[in-house]
């Protein structure tokens, strides 16, 4: 899955590959920044609004009401000069990451397909791997890497503030993430294989159809009249029975009893997830709001430290636990992958083809001139 795309045979791709890359890792970059700077605005912010609060209480003139809304107006500002960069940035980054997913998408296409050798049994889910495990691949790398890697950046960016701020709270945050990667590990250590299973069923069953599709004459012709030998077969499967032929009953009910344990998987695991997102939200406030009022006055935070704190250990939180919090994804990914693997492993294990048999990416097959045809031979002798 890297060869075929960062090691292509046309040079362009490669180039496009490479670059891509340093767009796609940059712009996650930048979006870490953007983060921590509107969190060092906000510290700023809520402290000039406590500061007229508590001097509003009292007895302020004209002139000092004038001096805090002009602070707060140049404060607005600063915000919008933070933000303003990403209005460009963002969609143009977008853009150029969706053109770079779809050509490496497209190479995994041009490589399996040149690999395809007809003269061998298909592999099992052979289409669908070609087709739609590489979609799924793409969009993968569009959710899953680009979460895991804003992710990280956010960590480099947002531990030592965090570290500066509360120490304690930072180990809260660490220990937390870590226990909560812990038992979604555990509670969702099925997933990955029922989300295989249910592609292999999935696989099936639309063989099947396209088989009836091309084939019609494979649908059982009094299959109405055959309504109660397949209601018992189908057993618990809500489906119209009476019009299903009878060699897709133990597809569906395959797929049906795939979906069943998969859905009981997927309750499980948002059941933990949901409880343990509302406890870490609650968190950070138990541990630090009770020192706005402590009594020792060094260990008094003002409204904006609060602010900043919060919101830095909740994106060192998020950043630690998103591989928990997106566990239904990222096995969904980790299937994909493991799909594709096992494809390129029997493509490879069956031929390798020289280079001059595969058509290089970039080049469309009616591009592909043709091999000249054999010099004739001269009179009385005969070709080699």
């Amino acid at each position: 899955m890297i060869r075929e795309f960062f090691c292509a045979y046309a040079w362009r791709t490669r180039l496009f590959a490479f670059s891509g890359l340093v767009v796609f890792v940059a712009h996650q970059g930048f979006r870490a920044y953007l983060k921590y700077a509107v969190n060092e605005w906000y510290g700023n912010f809520y402290d000039t609004l406590q500061q007229g609060v508590e001097f509003a209480s009292g007895e302020a003139d004209d002139a000092w009401r004038a001096a805090q809304r002009a602070k707060v107006w140049a404060q607005l500002l600063e915000f919008a000069v933070i933000v303003a960069p990403a209005v460009a940035v963002h969609p143009v980054a977008n853009y150029i990451r969706n053109r770079w997913v779809l050509a490496w998408r497209l190479a995994l296409i041009e490589a399996y397909i040149a690999l395809w050798d007809t003269a061998h049994p298909p592999i099992e889910g052979a289409s669908q791997r070609v087709h739609e495990d590489t979609q799924r691949f793409a969009a993968g790398v569009q959710g899953c890497v680009a979460t895991v890697l804003d992710a990280l950046l956010t960590l480099v960016v947002f531990c030592p503030l965090l570290w500066r701020l509360d120490p304690p709270l930072m180990g809260v945050a660490v220990g937390t993430a870590v226990a909560g990667v812990g038992v979604s590990a555990v509670v969702g250590r099925h997933l990955v294989d029922l989300e295989v299973g249910n592609q292999k069923a999935e696989a099936a069953l639309r063989r099947g159809l396209v088989i009836l599709e091309v084939e019609p004459g494979t649908l059982l012709p009094d299959a109405e009249a055959q309504g109660a030998g397949g209601a018992q077969a189908l057993g618990p499967v809500p489906v119209p029975h009476h019009c299903v032929d009878a060699t897709f009953v133990p597809l569906i009910n395959a797929l049906y009893a795939n979906y069943r344990r998969l859905y009981v998987n997927f309750a499980a695991l948002m059941l933990w997830l949901s409880t343990y997102d509302q406890f870490a939200t609650l968190l950070p406030y138990l541990m630090v709001a009770p020192r706005l009022f402590a009594a020792n006055e060094a260990d008094v935070l003002t409204l904006g430290t609060l602010t900043q704190t919060a919101n830095a250990y909740g994106k060192v939180f998020d950043s630690l636990s998103v591989v928990s919090e997106n566990w239904l994804q990222v096995n969904e990914f980790r299937s994909v992958l493991r799909r594709l693997r096992q494809y390129e492993a029997a493509l490879f294990a069956r031929r390798s083809p020289p280079r001059a048999q595969l058509v290089p990416n970039g080049v469309e097959l009616s591009d592909a001139a043709p091999a000249a045809p054999p010099a004739a031979a001269p009179n009385g002798a005969h070709a080699a």
